[in-house]
């Protein structure tokens, strides 16, 4: 508890002296300040108030406390608030990041190649830049902004600052569940793109030749302030795009798998099951890597505002 103590004066000063002064502070126009019930003349009935105490001597009545710290109370209330939304208000200038690393992976020692295959093993470590998780912005606010237009078309920038109360985890305003949900998806997809060549495994070049062609065309549809705040150029798009196809397609395999060995009735099953985020075997695939996050300059990465609604 904070004492508050008039310059020049003691706290014992501070304190009522008499039942006069009590009621003068507590009582107004004959009603409790506190609870507006009438007080008649008998003031108390059988009830005769004490003397309110210094803090040094004993407690103070909490009505009293209350009055005392109302201004402190208030401030405080008004700083928090004023924080929370100047955090909301600002936008971090990515493009002055890209280069920064946001998530370093690194598969944990119990999971390494072993020594009989290093000389055939690949590599199990990534660190992922602001750079390249700017392929993902750029996808989560190409398809956000269709609800966001839909939602209010003359201010789209209003839903990305809606607060979604949808219990636990899955509330907090629209922008930072995009962003986590960018997060996610790039994680996620960057440890399957790493399995799969362990495995072995990639996808028909005629498919991924599909891939570059509709990435090249995304690409060519960012402003120049989007491929600027994102810090992302032609190739980088399509090398983005062919990893996360490459990730989905062996996402697909493994659910395939499951399909003939019974064990699934649907590829897409199996992926919700298994492989998506949150199914088991993805659940323990994250197990076997260490994840660490930039979060000082990831959290102030506002989703909704970098290739969109930047002007």
């Amino acid at each position: 508890m904070i004492d508050v103590i008039e310059k020049g004066k003691s706290r014992e000063q501070n304190a009522p002296s008499n039942d006069t002064e009590y009621t003068f502070r507590y009582i107004k126009d004959g009603k409790s300040p506190r609870t507006g019930r009438n007080i008649g003349d008998g003031l108390y009935g059988d009830i005769k108030p004490e003397v309110a105490k210094s803090s040094m001597t004993g407690a103070a009545r909490p009505g009293r406390l209350i009055k005392l710290y109302r201004p402190i109370i208030f401030s405080v209330a008004i700083v928090m608030i004023a924080t929370l939304l100047y955090r909301r208000a600002i936008k971090l200038d990515t493009s002055a990041h890209t280069d920064n690393v946001i998530i370093s992976i690194e598969q944990k020692g119990d999971s390494v190649n072993t020594a009989e295959d290093a000389e055939t093993a690949v590599p199990v470590n990534a660190d992922i830049t602001l750079k390249e998780l700017g392929y993902y912005i750029c996808k989560a606010e190409t398809e956000g902004n269709i609800t966001a237009l839909n939602y209010d078309p003359e201010n789209p920038k209003a839903y990305w600052n809606l607060y979604m109360n949808q219990g636990g985890s899955n509330s907090g305003y629209v922008s930072d569940l995009a962003r986590d949900a960018v997060l996610d998806y790039c994680i996620r997809d960057t440890l399957y793109g790493m399995e799969a060549e362990k495995a072995g495994f990639s996808p028909e070049t005629d498919e991924l030749a599909d891939v570059r062609y509709d990435a090249e065309r995304m690409y060519s549809e960012l402003s120049e302030k989007a491929r600027k705040n994102t810090g992302l150029d032609e190739e980088l798009m399509k090398e983005m795009a062919e990893r996360e196809y490459t990730a989905h397609a062996y996402m697909r395999y493994l659910a395939e798998k499951d399909v003939e060995n019974g064990d699934a009735s649907s590829v897409l099953e199996a992926v919700t099951i298994n492989y998506d985020i949150g199914g088991s075997f993805y659940t323990d695939l994250l197990g076997t890597y260490s994840i660490t996050v930039n979060d000082e300059l990831w959290n102030n990465v506002r989703v909704g505002f970098v290739t969109i609604n930047n002007d």
